[in-house]
């Protein structure tokens, strides 16, 4: 039996890119227009506050209040009881959170979930809860003091402070690696249903899902292409968890489970490679270092499938641009233009051919072998 999480991602539709982008544009409008007629000192206040607005999402998410708050709304006393916190800090904090539109306050004096909030609850399409809390905790956000010396030279911030990668962290720390990878699969499976349909599958016969997880983008595409077989490249440890989830979904005997890592090199005998928001997490260098591990196994005609964010001089949305520097600041990533993209492909024998958008500003590239 398919767990609730997964009859919720059945019945998801993929909303047509078009309208997405018409309803981004209209909310970065009506937020400009409402900072043009307040005084200049409010709409700067809410900006600086940044770093409180952080800390407190991070708190909600660290204490899961949405989930908490599923099945009704609760006062701040028995929130304060369940997560073992000061009541008065607890309310007060809440009382914030209302403030910028995340949770609602009941003329009764109780808390409940609204639209913003329902983004917090864990294990539903659509929720960051896990990004939520990985961006606030301590070794992160210590990254950030160390902006005005990487304006000066450039390197990583979280190198600098820590004396080792994101990576290597997240490697000792259990909390922040499970709050990255719980990140990380809801926000692809909110984009996985897109990248199946948009992309025409019907002319490759084998996928090979690159870096691909418990392989959600894989199942996804399977799914919506019976015709396809499947590889599903990753480290041992996520291969175990993938098993579950191929299986859950019944396309198990169509993917190969092969273990390795895409910088030592990439398994052969597929038409068709995917990496679905992997290069955006490295540098220039070790982009390329991936690119050519593909390349080796790829024939030439095959195609490599670049799932990412697309960035452009218009910023329709917060996201990308936020994506790119919390992405130089904390993992030495950056997310690319088409055109960056191009010319990151030609060293390493690829050429850019066609881009097919997805909702949610992301995008898949297809680059051709030569």
């Amino acid at each position: 039996m398919k767990s609730q999480t997964n009859v919720k991602k059945e019945q998801s539709s993929v909303p047509p890119v078009f309208i997405v982008n018409i309803v981004l544009r209209l909310r970065r409008f009506l937020l400009r227009f409402a900072d043009s007629i307040v005084p200049a000192y409010l709409a700067v206040y809410d900006h600086f506050m940044g770093a409180a607005h952080t800390s407190l999402m991070h708190s909600a998410a660290r204490l899961r209040i949405a989930d908490l708050l599923k099945d009704g709304p609760l006062t701040a006393k028995e929130l304060a009881k369940i997560t073992e916190s000061n009541e008065d800090v607890l309310d007060r904090m809440m009382l914030v959170l209302v403030s910028i539109n995340v949770f609602k306050r009941l003329p009764n004096g109780k808390y409940a979930n609204n639209k913003v909030s329902k983004g917090l609850l864990t294990g539903t399409i659509g929720s960051i809860r896990g990004f939520t809390e990985f961006f606030g905790m301590a070794p992160v956000l210590r990254s950030w003091e160390e902006l005005p010396n990487t304006l000066k030279d450039g390197k990583t911030s979280f190198d600098r402070v820590h004396g080792e990668s994101v990576w290597e962290w997240m490697s000792k720390d259990q909390t922040a690696l499970s709050n990255f990878v719980e990140g990380m699969s809801s926000m692809t499976e909110v984009v996985a249903p897109s990248i199946a349909a948009n992309y025409p599958f019907h002319e490759v016969k084998k996928v090979c899902d690159v870096g691909g997880g418990v392989g959600i983008v894989l199942t996804a595409v399977l799914r919506k292409h019976p015709h396809l077989q499947g590889i599903l490249y990753d480290s041992k440890t996520m291969l175990k968890e993938a098993s579950t989830h191929l299986n859950e979904w019944g396309v198990a005997d169509r993917v190969e489970l092969v273990p390795g890592s895409f910088f030592d090199e990439v398994p052969s005998g597929a038409d068709t490679y995917i990496i679905k928001t992997v290069l955006h997490n490295w540098n220039d260098e070790c982009a390329k270092k991936i690119l050519f591990n593909c390349r080796k196994a790829m024939q030439p005609g095959h195609r490599l499938l670049v799932a990412d964010f697309l960035h452009s001089e218009e910023a329709i949305s917060t996201l990308v641009p936020f994506m790119d520097f919390a992405g130089m600041m904390i993992y030495s990533g950056r997310e690319r233009e088409p055109e960056y993209l191009a010319r990151l492909f030609k060293e390493p024998g690829f050429k850019l051919n066609r881009t097919f958008e997805l909702p949610g500003r992301q995008a898949v590239f297809e680059a051709i072998a030569i």
